[in-house]
């Protein structure tokens, strides 16, 4: 991201009366630039259409005299479901030079929360390449077969570097043909069925009627009806997966299965770390480039060059000669 940015997450209770003294204490710990990310329960027309109350006039005060600012661009950001309103009572508040390092958004899917998500996206960060993964499974091996047949003689190439090119180019164009690839981002739960699929869409158009009558008795009692209905479906769903899946294991099971299974059970995924690499300080994460210096690194240090850090020791070492003979047990 360029630089080091401090991050706070605080929860402010409604009805818990806060000093000033207080938040200018927290601010005071914070190194800069940092990011204030918290549910403080207030409401000003700075970051709400709604009327003041006492939490919002406190923190409107703090964030003018302390010289912050607000990420927040009015959207609304919480559901208060006993009487369907909506409201922007969660706040995004960042140091003055790091305004324009973030585009700040909210999802329009409560994901069974009466909080809506909020999605901090930096301008300066590196976009991950998800590489796709080859499913081995699936392939169709005959027709990779007949498909990896070279169409150039070896004696065509005038160097041994310029042969591993071609025949790995050609092996991963007939790969490309014959074996199907995935992502992996997402990752379906074995327990999901129809009954699932019928509540969420039931609790989404639910909300959408609220969220076009806002108010609205009905809306409201509909949507907390099928808010709860698709909890105790999706629950229920959760369950009997669960128990199907003990009873079919045994002593034979592997544990590789087991913990498969048991990362797929609620539905999350997770990403894998990027390539990030610091090269002549630019930050590297595409990972062809990343690859590409690791080779340069482990070229050079396994170069015959007394000058090389480590080169002593590893002469030293391969001039000791290795010893294959067993100590004990059959040949």
């Amino acid at each position: 991201m360029g630089r080091l940015y401090t991050i706070c997450s605080l929860y402010l209770p409604p009805r818990v009366l806060v000093s000033r003294g207080e938040l200018d204490g927290l601010v005071r710990q914070l190194p800069s630039p940092f990011l204030l990310l918290a549910n403080f329960n207030g409401r000003h027309p700075l970051w709400d259409k709604g009327a003041s109350n006492p939490h919002g006039i406190l923190i409107c005060s703090f964030i003018e005299d302390e010289g912050l600012e607000v990420l927040n661009s009015g959207d609304v950001t919480h559901l208060h479901s006993p009487t369907g309103t909506f409201t922007a009572i969660d706040l995004s508040i960042c140091t003055s030079n790091s305004l324009l390092d973030f585009n700040w958004q909210v999802l329009q899917d409560l994901h069974d929360s009466d909080h809506f998500p909020i999605l901090l996206k930096s301008v300066k960060s590196e976009p991950q390449s998800w590489s796709l993964r080859c499913v081995l499974d699936k392939a169709d091996w005959p027709r990779f077969t007949d498909l990896s047949s070279f169409i150039r003689p070896l004696a065509d190439f005038s160097t041994c570097a310029e042969a591993v090119d071609y025949v790995s180019d050609f092996l991963i164009s007939v790969a490309l043909q014959t074996i199907p690839r995935k992502s992996g981002r997402f990752t379906k739960v074995p327990w999901w069925n129809a009954a699932c699929t019928a509540a969420v869409k039931e609790k989404r158009a639910a909300f959408s009627r609220l969220w076009r009558h806002r108010g609205d008795p009905q809306c409201v009692e509909a949507f907390q009806r099928c808010q709860v209905l698709a909890r105790c479906i999706l629950k229920e769903a959760q369950r009997a997966s669960w128990k199907a899946y003990v009873s079919s294991i045994n002593a034979h099971t592997p544990f590789t299965d087991v913990f498969n299974e048991v990362r797929r059970i609620p539905g999350k995924y997770s990403a894998p770390p990027p390539p990030v690499l610091l090269s002549a300080v630019r930050t590297v994460a595409d990972p062809r480039t990343v690859a590409d210096l690791f080779a340069k690194h482990f070229a050079n240090v396994s170069r015959r060059n007394p000058a090389i850090l480590g080169a002593r020791h590893r002469q030293r070492m391969e001039s000791l000669g290795m010893n294959f003979s067993s100590t004990g047990g059959k040949s």
